[in-house]
C-alpha cells in the first residue's frame, strides 16, 4: 500500500468519507504541475496525491502535538548558546519575538496563545511549528537527537519548553535555553 493509499485509508476511518478541495493555479503553475507529473509517470491528479501526502508527512514530522513529560538529557547552557549564536542568522521575527517574550514572562511560562500573539501569528499551532522549526535547528546545529513523543515520534519543541495542559497549553523555557537567550541577547536587554 502506498502513502496515498495509507493517508487515504486514515481519512476514511476518522471522518468515515473522503474529502474533496480545490486548488487554483495560475497557468504558469498548471503547465509546471502538468510537466512535472508527465516526468515522473503520474497523471495530475496522482502527482498532485502525492505532492498533498509528501507535504503533510513533512508537516507532521515538524507540527508535534504536546503530549507528556519527556525524559532525555538536554544539552547544557553552554551548548545552547553555541547554537543559538549559530543559529542566529536563521532565527525569524516570530522566533526572536516568541524568545523575547518568553524570556520575560513570569517564571518563563506562556500559554501558546500569548506566544502567538506577541509573535503576531494567527494561532498557537503557529508557535508550536515555529519553536519544532526552532527546536530542529538547535538539534541539527549541535548534532543532539530529538526528544520523542511517548510514541517514540520526534518531539522537536520539547528541546526548548517543557508542556503543560491546564485550561490550555502552556510552555516553560528549560533553564539552559533561559540562560542562552540571555547570554547571546534575545531577551532584548
Amino acid at each position: 500500500m502506498n502513502k496515498v493509499h495509507k493517508l487515504a485509508h486514515k481519512v476514511l476511518q476518522s471522518q468515515e468519507e473522503s474529502m474533496r478541495f480545490s486548488v487554483t493555479l495560475t497557468k504558469k503553475d498548471n503547465s509546471r504541475l502538468e510537466k512535472l507529473a508527465e516526468l515522473m509517470g503520474y497523471s495530475k491528479s496522482a502527482f498532485c496525491s502525492e505532492l498533498i501526502s509528501s507535504a503533510l508527512d513533512d508537516m507532521q514530522e515538524v507540527m508535534d502535538i504536546p503530549d507528556s513529560e519527556i525524559t532525555a538529557s538536554l544539552p547544557s547552557a553552554e551548548e545552547y548558546t553555541k547554537a543559538f549564536k549559530a543559529i542566529a542568522p536563521k532565527l525569524t521575527t516570530g522566533h526572536r519575538a516568541m524568545l523575547h517574550f518568553h524570556y520575560h514572562a513570569p517564571d518563563y511560562t506562556a500559554s501558546t496563545s500569548e506566544l502567538a500573539q506577541a509573535a503576531n501569528y494567527k494561532s498557537g499551532s503557529a508557535v508550536n511549528l515555529q519553536y519544532a522549526r526552532l527546536g530542529m535547528m538547535i538539534a541539527e546545529h549541535l548534532n543532539w537527537s530529538l526528544p520523542k513523543h511517548s510514541d517514540d515520534s520526534p518531539f522537536p519543541t520539547a528541546l526548548i519548553v517543557e508542556w503543560n495542559l491546564k485550561d490550555v497549553w502552556y510552555c516553560t523555557l528549560h533553564p539552559q535555553v533561559v540562560t542562552a537567550i540571555a547570554a547571546v541577547g534575545l531577551n532584548g536587554e
